[in-house]
C-alpha cells in the first residue's frame, strides 16, 4: 500500500510540471548555442599556447 501512494504522489508531482513544445525548446537551444559558441573551445578550438595537451619542447643544454 505504501508504494502505491508514493507512485500516486509521484504522479501528482510530475501533472504540476510545465511542458513546453519540442519545436520552441529547440528553437531556444540554438539561440543558446549561437550566442555563446565564442567561448566554447569546443566549438573554437584553442590556441597551441592554451593546449594543456602540446607537445613539451626539450631542454637542450650544451
Amino acid at each position: 500500500m505504501d508504494s502505491m501512494k508514493t507512485i500516486v504522489e509521484q504522479l501528482r508531482r510530475e501533472k504540476q510540471v510545465q511542458r513546453k513544445n519540442v519545436s520552441e525548446v529547440a528553437r531556444d537551444l540554438l539561440d543558446y548555442c549561437e550566442k555563446h559558441k565564442a567561448g566554447d573551445t569546443l566549438v573554437s578550438g584553442t590556441t597551441d599556447a592554451q593546449n594543456p595537451f602540446r607537445e613539451k619542447k626539450g631542454c637542450t643544454v650544451i
